[in-house]
């Protein structure tokens, strides 16, 4: 007979506690195992019809305006980037992201935002500098026990431009190189690169030689350690249009348009062919304040490409790392100074994802919801197991359109701007011009050079009317600057030789006009000039009064370039002088005159079929509220159609005391001031006394 064997003791293994992840896979075993207990009992046929049967009669909360279908690779504890169309129309925060199986149950997640960790710094344990010959030599004692990627010096020099060495030893005798070439440098224009990056070493001595052969030593007087930090942030494509771009005698503004908003961008960079450029970019998004457009910077660097003799080009043309943005729209300015515009091939974009992390452990596709302005965040409990949540691999996703939710009934606050709000008794107006529509829209209208001349300074007077009804608008008061030719003429006065002038004739009065260019040939002077204009007051008598001053110098070592004079105040006339003394050299020759001037933008929406009219010339009124700042963020993410404006109507005269500051106001201003001393000499003379009858 066989023995029956006998079953072996063992000793209970050492209590654990399990992991967050063991928790929620467990939990997950158990639902999974359950409902399998439960459809165990019907056929697979019966089971796959309640499926089906489930997710079309789902209905998800009405409270949200939009859904997106979402198939995961793979079931269990996993983590997966949100799609980009679902942050576009989710808010700034995410707090109104849901997602739902196909039962339309509410499924716990997690949201991970991953950034680029700061760069870590490390003072050296020794430090020295000196100078052996031709070179600059910086000597290292790191005190690391972790690798280093990168050593930044420390000096107070200005201007210069320098290749680098860098050598490591373990010992301090023998020296391996491990890069060389490298520049570092800090430019007139503000360019500064003093960080030398190379390829991660752990390394007990470092050697820095900087090449003095084609400059002056600099004076160097520190060093920074970077030590080697975690691996870079994961990083996905974002697409981006240029969609506007203006050129000025001094900057490049580019209007980007991104894919999606509410992300966090990971890098802009420059697509260029130019071999050699340094520029200082700005990068902003607009932003809605006291009913105005305001454009809040984001991110200000700058960028550059360069060449030592004999060694091979350096360029940092990325920037606004980790930068959040919300808008699709952003605003790029690439400040030229005195150099030629870029030759940008195109802009490419990167962004951070956005994980979501949670147990899938039900059948069918899941649904993110989104578009909902009310809701507050979600509290789950995930939320206390984020660090550990970290570690959860990322698996594909497979997103569908983005669909609208057939039960959202909240009305879409764009197409409540095109019903206008209330009725305007245009006839306090002296002015209007038809707006010339492409399509149905957000429109972008420019006001043009005559509308600018002709309405309030503070725009306070515009109005767009469409069958009498006000349309809410967005002024945009641009940093764009426009120019016209001045048509001038030389007003030289015979009794001031040693003076040149020149009369400038504008196209309107009171035009916001910011300065005046003009060039010449000459090679070598040194000018005092003067702009002014010759104002009218109350009675007619005219007051010079200077709009700006300037002094031009070129030299031979100048490059020749536009002379240039800012006026601290704008005409209120169509006539300006430039005057310029020459003392006792001979007068220049100046052509090429140019007047630029401020820019403003009306944002608005037209619908279809309508005939909206810009009105201005109202020295009453004041300045329209509307609440566009409640749905300003979807004015600037959507698309612009540009607008311009027909011909000016005048509505009515002027104005009695506008009037009456003109040439005709100023007769009528003398023939009353006669009448009134008619009257009161002849009052006077019945007051007086009769002389006496002489005695007879």
């Amino acid at each position: 007979m066989k023995e029956t064997p006998k079953p072996k003791l063992q000793a209970p293994k050492k209590l654990q506690t399990p992991s967050s992840k063991e928790i929620l896979l467990r939990s997950g075993l158990r639902l999974k195992f359950g409902a399998w207990g439960f459809f165990g009992a019907w056929s697979l046929g019966f089971g796959a019809l309640v499926l089906a049967y489930l997710a079309h009669s789902a209905e998800f909360p009405a409270a949200w305006k939009n859904s997106q279908p979402l198939t995961l690779s793979q079931p269990g504890l996993v983590r997966f980037s949100v799609p980009l169309e679902t942050l576009d129309a989710a808010r700034p925060g995410l707090e109104d992201l849901r997602i739902h199986d196909a039962a339309a149950r509410e499924i716990p997640f997690d949201l991970d935002r991953p950034v680029q960790r700061a760069v870590l710094t490390a003072a050296p344990r020794k430090f020295g500098s000196k100078i052996e010959g031709a070179s600059t030599v910086v000597l290292l004692e790191t005190g690391q026990a972790q690798p280093v990627v990168g050593v930044t010096l420390q000096t107070p020099a200005r201007d210069f431009l320098k290749p680098v060495r860098v050598e490591g030893s373990s010992d301090g005798k023998l020296w391996a190189t491990i890069v060389d070439g490298q520049p570092i440098f800090v430019l007139a224009g503000g360019a500064t690169q003093l960080c030398v990056n190379f390829p991660a070493g752990l390394w007990p001595h470092l050697r820095v030689t900087l090449d003095d052969r084609r400059a002056a030593p600099i004076p160097i007087t520190g060093a920074t350690l970077h030590p080697e930090t975690a691996e870079s942030a994961p990083t996905e494509p974002l697409g981006l249009e240029i969609t506007e771009r203006a050129e000025t005698d001094k900057e490049t503004r580019l209007t980007l348009r991104l894919n999606g908003g509410n992300v966090t961008l990971a890098g802009l960079s420059l697509v260029t062919g130019d071999a050699l450029f340094s520029r200082r970019v700005t990068l902003a998004q607009r932003t809605l304040s006291e009913g105005e457009v305001r454009e809040t910077p984001l991110a200000t660097a700058f960028l550059y490409r360069l060449a030592l003799e004999g060694r091979p080009a350096v360029s940092n043309i990325t920037f606004a790392v980790d930068v959040p943005v919300q808008s699709r729209e952003l605003l790029l300015t690439i400040h030229n100074d005195d150099n030629p515009p870029l030759n940008l091939t195109t802009i490419e974009a990167k962004r951070r994802p956005v994980f979501a992390v949670l147990l899938n452990d039900r059948p069918g596709p899941l649904q993110l919801l989104s578009g909902n302005a009310q809701c507050a965040a979600p509290k789950y409990d995930l939320a206390a197991l984020r660090r550990d949540l970290r570690t959860v691999p990322v698996v594909t996703a497979q997103a569908g359109a983005l669909t609208a939710n057939p039960k959202f009934t909240a009305p879409d606050p764009l197409a409540m701007l095109a019903a206008g709000t209330t009725p305007l008794d245009v006839n306090p107006w002296r002015f209007r011009k038809a707006v010339r529509l492409v399509g149905p829209g957000i429109q972008q209208l420019e006001l043009d050079l005559e509308t600018l001349a002709r309405c309030a300074a503070s725009f306070a007077d515009l109005r767009v009317v469409a069958a009498g009804q006000q349309v809410p608008f967005i002024l945009e008061r641009t940093p764009i600057q426009r120019s016209f030719p001045v048509a001038t003429s030389k007003a030289d006065d015979p009794k001031r030789p040693k003076t040149s002038r020149w009369e400038l004739a504008l196209p309107h009065k009171s035009l916001p006009l910011t300065r005046l260019t003009c060039e010449t040939g000459a090679p070598l002077f040194r000018r005092e000039v003067t702009v002014f204009e010759e104002r009218p007051d109350s009675r007619g008598e005219k007051h010079r009064v200077a709009l700006g001053n300037a002094t031009w110098v070129r030299t031979p070592e100048h490059k020749p370039g536009k002379l240039v004079i800012a006026l601290n105040q704008p005409p209120t006339t169509d006539r300006l002088w430039l005057e310029m003394e020459n003392g006792d050299n001979p007068p220049l020759e100046l052509t090429a005159f140019t007047a630029w001037h401020t820019t403003a933008r009306l944002l608005f929406r037209a619908a279809d079929g309508s005939a909206p009219a810009l009105y201005y010339g109202n020295i009453q009124v004041a300045f329209p509220r509307y609440d566009l700042d409640l749905v300003a963020r979807q004015i600037f993410s959507a698309p612009k159609i540009q607008a311009t404006l027909g011909p000016e109507e005048a509505l009515k005269g002027k104005p009695l005391g506008e009037s009456l500051a003109g040439t005709k106001g100023n007769a009528l201003f003398w023939g009353v001031l006669v009448a009134v001393v008619a009257v009161l000499l002849f009052v006077l003379s019945r007051l007086l006394p009769k002389p006496a009858e002489p005695a007879k």
